[in-house]
This record gives C-alpha cells, structure tokens and sequence, in this order.
C-alpha cells in the first residue's frame, strides 16, 4: 500500500478572490511561463500526491483536469469562507488532513508541499507550515482535528486557528521562496 493510501489527504486551492489590487481574479491569470495561477497549484497539488483536489473559484472559471471546482458566488469574501466551502466537500470523506494552497502562491514548490506532507505524517501535528529564511509561507497543512475551528472562528479566518495551536504547530525549513511569494499585484510578478 502506498504512502499516501495510508496517510490519505486532500488539497484546497483557495482561488476565488476577486484580485482587486491585482486587477483581475488571480485563478485566471496568467504566469510569465504562460499558465495560469490556478494551473500551476493545481499541478502541485496533484504532484504532491492530493486526492481529492477541491478548487474554490470565482464563476467563470475553468477548472484544470485532476481537480474539483466548487464556485464561490461572492469572490469579495473573506478567504476563510472559501477555505469553508472546500472543507464542506471533505466532511464524508476518509481523508486524515488538507493542503491549504492560495491561489496566490503559484511559485511555491511541489517540493515543498511534499515536505509539508511528509512532516504532517512523520509528527502527526495538527498544523503544519513550510519556512523559509525564517518565516512562515504556504501551502499549510491541516490535520482533520482542526477543521472544526476552520469552520466556526469568529475573527482572524486560518492564521488565528495557526496561532491557537501554538507550539503544536511543526514547522519545515524549505529552499523554496515561492513559499514566501505573494502575488497581490501584477509588480508582484516581476520580483
């Protein structure tokens, strides 16, 4: 039986903002190498081994091959709302933990979301994030323990759930800046 069998897990790409300061959805734009941002995820998520792979869009939006698409109506909400309509669609699965992955991270690596997973199976901790020259990035690991308060925190959306778990939440020393590189405006592009 292979690892992931043992250990199953899902991803959520959180992509239905409206891209306000970037000037368009960032699901739909493109990257310098041509693929659009929600392509590029979806492909780490996948490569990381993520079954299912929910992608919460904008309407309009086309889904890539290997994921699930579950539109958000109202992309001007807060991001936790999408994170919620995504783990809904996990509620009857068997699935242990989700990868949380930002649609505006399109640099971040497989390779990291690999050593993400990993560390979440090694330690077993409730939270997991990648870090990278000392600070935290995505995508972030949830064990299923911590759904309850993804879904139900009042203020904060997931960062206040991360800081809840303190001490329990692992943290993985990465080489990739992607995991650090928020894409927010189109300048953003060019760093």
């Amino acid at each position: 039986m292979s690892a992931e069998k043992k250990h199953p897990f899902a991803a959520i790409v959180l992509a239905a903002g409206a891209g306000t300061r970037f000037g368009e959805p960032k699901a739909g734009a493109a990257l310098p190498d041509g693929r659009r941002f929600l392509d590029a995820v979806v492909e780490g998520c996948i490569t990381s081994g993520a079954d299912p792979v929910i992608a919460v869009i904008p309407p309009g939006t086309d889904v890539p091959p290997g994921a699930r698409g579950i539109m958000n109506a109202k992309p001007r909400d807060e991001q936790v709302k999408s994170l919620r309509l995504g783990l809904a669609q996990l509620a009857n699965t068997s699935v242990g933990g989700v990868l949380v992955w930002p649609v505006d991270h399109p640099f971040a690596l497989a390779t990291s979301a690999l050593a993400v997973v990993d560390a979440a199976r090694r330690t077993g901790a409730p939270v997991v994030v990648p870090v990278h020259d000392g600070k935290r990035g995505h995508p972030v690991w949830f064990a299923r323990e911590t759904w309850r308060e993804l879904m139900t925190v009042a203020d904060g959306g997931a960062r206040a759930v991360v800081h809840a778990y303190g001490a329990r939440v692992h943290e993985v020393p990465v080489s990739d800046a992607g995991v650090r590189r928020d894409i927010d405006t189109r300048d953003d592009l060019d760093t």
